[in-house]
């Protein structure tokens, strides 16, 4: 098809405009089930590599700038890493997004545009599920995650994951596409048999999980645990300057804030990420862990705080190429970690984050290219080490019931397969400490936490959410946001949860439809390499006996 450059620039930009705008904080969710109209049309016109790769650059540009453009802190100019990390993504990230494009291209050559247009959908969610995985993944933009302002529609995550979401909303897109082609060219008619046919399936695919889920939710189930109360404290500390000034500052300010929950008795107090920004755990601070230990015997509560955590290596022994190196000349490793704290118990829980957030936590291979480890950001925050174990916390409520829970730090709570495994290993509950506050009052922290309510409805598991500078939340089970602070205000919250050990159908087999559509999309690719195989032999056939 030919068409002028400024009508592609148009289908570009309408694409990138309706992906952008359906993710939040907007609830317009329902604009990314057109959004890959235009995107259809403009790969139509387009027959080459070259051609392809520019304008769905452009078209998945326009999509992160609307999306990422806070990952900058453009909006304070405080931190020069940050900025010029920020500004990378937004012009790196893109060049993700050509691998999908290139195998669709790749496969259309073959088996021609509309057959590769039904294979689409599978190519996509299969490039998101891999876009998860290893040291670059960022799952951040995974459409699925357009649709958590509409419950009655997210509801079968439970069975499919978040990427089954993701499918929906594609092929809800290539049957719109080809109902406008048929409109377009004059075939569509109300007589006509695969007309109707196709309006049909149109409507029943969208509704069929609105009506599903609309049911899931009027008939929710509930478990008979004993519920349990937990307290959520939002300091509001200003996030650079508790890295700069007495880093005993920021455990004095929550500290006078849990005298306010005092008389509320709940049973888990959750403090936010990095909340003690110092190595409480270290010999030469046990006068500021005794003082908290004393804290938590007082009140009778269990204590999940942030902190940072330091593991040094024998001189003797083997250490990460990517570890660092004290003044002294030892080797050693910090590690963004949080730790449970309960009354009258000498045992402290730990768990280190394993999914770090690329170049601002930990610069990606690293370990492999240890010269990469110059380039860390400031405040503490560059050069985390991995953790290794997927913790499970222990906790004895005062009913003397054992109650269990897995705590994610920031990031990880936008990974489902790797949250997915937290509760498979026994985790009632899940809790999510954070610091959105490094971006300003922006996109971020309101496309975070409408993440989490995609996980809570996964794993049928409550999610309570502890951010530095907001948003602090509880969400139930079927995704609905009980309670919610504002951002950058000092808030306690306090609510009701339930534990629960039921195991949903995504919980047990994971990510069972995205590999599906990588298996399918590889029989297309294989199936792609075997006809031009085969067309290449016969042309020297033919070649050979003329």
């Amino acid at each position: 098809m030919n068409v002028s450059r400024k009508f592609k620039i148009f289908l570009g930009i309408s694409t990138g405009l309706l992906l952008g705008i359906a993710f939040p904080p907007v609830p317009t969710g329902v604009t990314a089930l057109i959004a890959f109209v235009p995107f259809f049309l403009l790969l139509s016109t387009l027959d080459n590599y070259g051609s392809t790769f520019r304008y769905t650059y452009f078209t998945i540009f326009i999509f992160n700038l609307i999306t990422t453009y806070w990952t900058g802190g453009f909006v304070h100019f405080k931190d020069w890493y940050m900025m010029v990390a920020g500004l990378l993504l937004i012009i790196a990230h893109p060049l993700f997004f050509i691998v999908p494009a290139f195998v669709w291209l790749f496969i259309r050559k073959q088996f021609g545009f509309k057959i590769s247009l039904f294979v689409f959908p599978f190519i996509w969610v299969g490039f998101e599920y891999l876009h998860g995985i290893g040291d670059l993944g960022f799952p951040w933009l995974t459409i699925g995650n357009t649709q958590t302002y509409d419950l009655s529609v997210i509801q079968v995550a439970s069975i499919t994951g978040v990427y089954g979401i993701s499918f929906w909303i594609l092929w809800i897109n290539v049957l719109i596409f080809l109902l406008l082609v048929k409109i377009f060219l004059k075939e569509w008619n109300i007589s006509d048999k695969k007309s109707i046919l196709l309006l049909s399936t149109i409507l029943i695919i969208y509704f069929l999980p609105k009506y599903y889920g609309s049911m899931v939710i009027e008939n929710k189930s509930s478990e008979e645990n004993n519920h349990i109360l937990v307290s959520v404290i939002q300091p509001n500390i200003d996030t650079f300057e508790k890295w700069t000034v007495d880093p005993t500052m920021p455990l004095n300010i929550l500290q006078d804030q849990m005298n306010e929950i005092r008389s509320v008795h709940p049973d888990l107090v959750l403090w936010p990420e990095t909340a003690i920004p110092f190595y409480i755990l270290q010999p030469q601070n046990i006068y500021y862990l005794n003082q908290l230990k004393q804290l938590v015997n007082s009140f009778d509560v269990h204590l999940l705080t942030g902190i940072p955590d330091i593991t040094y290596y024998p001189s003797s022994g083997q250490f990460p190429k990517s570890s660092k190196t004290s003044k002294n000349g030892d080797r050693y490793d910090s590690f963004n970690s949080s730790m449970l704290i309960s009354p009258r118990d000498q045992n402290i829980q730990k768990y280190a984050k394993i999914v770090l957030v690329p170049f601002a936590e930990r610069v990606p291979f690293s370990e492999e290219l240890s010269f990469l480890n110059i380039m860390e950001w400031n405040f503490g925050l560059g050069g985390w080490g991995y953790g290794r174990d997927t913790t499970v916390f222990e906790m004895k409520i005062r009913s003397g019931e054992i109650v269990k829970f897995s705590n994610l730090i920031c990031y990880e709570s936008v990974f489902p397969t790797f949250v997915n495994t937290f509760v498979k290993n026994g985790a009632e509950f899940l809790t999510v400490i954070t610091n959105d506050s490094w971006w300003g009052n922006t996109s971020g922290a309101y496309q975070h936490k409408q993440i989490a309510i995609m996980r809570a409805v996964e794993n049928r598991r409550w999610v309570v959410q502890c951010a530095n500078g907001g948003i602090s939340c509880y969400i139930d089970p079927y995704g609905n946001i009980i309670q919610e602070s504002d951002m950058y205000v000092k808030a306690i919250l306090s609510q009701k949860i339930e534990p629960r050990t039921d195991i949903t159908f995504y919980t047990r087999y994971g990510d069972w439809l995205a590999e599906i559509c990588i298996v399918i999309s590889l029989f297309f690719i294989v199936a792609t390499i075997s006809g031009k195989f085969y067309k290449t032999l016969r042309k020297r056939d033919y070649n050979g006996i003329h």
